[in-house]
């Protein structure tokens, strides 16, 4: 019995201190917001001249709702394949897409710039959202592969004896399947691509295009005074709020996701 309050209660002491390390940043910045100029400051990022709040929130939205979608379609087919596919070298090829998860954006920035910039689309939408598919797809594959080696085999072999294809198979029996998964993959997604600074900051450069993590930056001077940076730390108590507000509503389907393909049958 007191082992189990002690493990009870270090359990919940490492939570609390885990919780108080994340909360400590935001409180900081909430404080900060509104040390200076009050609430008002927010009112004045919203109709700020050059930071135009709404457009950079338009701009990410659509940035990391396209390529969220497209990251769902391409790692539940992937995942699939890998997973309930039978194909000569498919653990080879697995493993190297996996591998490349040790290589950090940063590592390949330089021909990623000129590569964006020798097929014109530098300064643009899709040169920003390719990049994003491509460095978030792999962990999004793991996900789905895990999830689909957690439906036992049974469905696809009657599957298949009712005359169902892969396609079929996948569009019809495994996808229905699938919707915690696919949320999770969704919302992770999503996260990421509105949370992406380096990509957005290398390859565009018109105002107009920011999204909000590139945006903020326009509130940014040289010489700040106080309320100035009031200001900066209310913008970016905003930047925040519509992707805390999606992973919020998405909760109970993360959690139910991230545990698909736990438990193998």
């Amino acid at each position: 019995m007191a082992k189990r309050i002690f493990a009870r209660a270090v359990m919940y002491a490492t939570l609390l201190f885990l919780a108080v390390l994340w909360l400590y940043p935001i409180g900081v910045a909430l404080y900060q917001s509104i040390a200076v100029g009050g609430w008002n400051n927010y009112l004045v990022v919203l109709n700020h001249d050059a930071f135009d709040y709404w457009s950079a929130i338009g701009n990410s939205f659509l940035m990391a709702g396209v390529s969220s979608l497209v990251i769902m379609v391409i790692s539940a087919l992937a995942g699939y394949a890998f997973a309930k596919m039978r194909f000569r070298g498919r653990e080879v090829v697995y493993r190297l897409l996996l591998a490349c998860l040790a290589v950090p954006v940063a590592a390949v920035v330089t021909p990623l710039f000129f590569t964006i910039n020798s097929l014109g689309l530098r300064n643009t939408y899709v040169g920003v959202i390719l990049p994003l598919i491509a460095f978030n797809v792999l962990m999004m594959l793991l996900l789905m592969r895990n999830h689909f080696e957690g439906i036992p085999d049974e469905l696809i072999e009657a599957a298949t004896l009712d005359g169902c294809g892969s396609f079929a198979i996948w569009w019809r029996v495994l996808l229905p399947l699938s919707g915690p998964a696919l949320a999770t993959v969704g919302v992770l997604a999503f996260v990421y691509s509105w949370n992406e600074y380096l990509l957005p900051n290398l390859l565009l450069s018109s105002p107009e295009l920011f999204p909000v993590t590139q945006a903020i930056s326009l509130l940014q001077s040289d010489r700040m005074s106080q309320e100035q940076i009031s200001q900066l730390y209310a913008g970016l108590i905003l930047m925040t709020v519509p992707s805390v507000i999606v992973y919020l509503f998405s909760q109970r389907y993360l959690q139910a996701g991230v545990t698909a393909g736990a438990v193998k049958s």
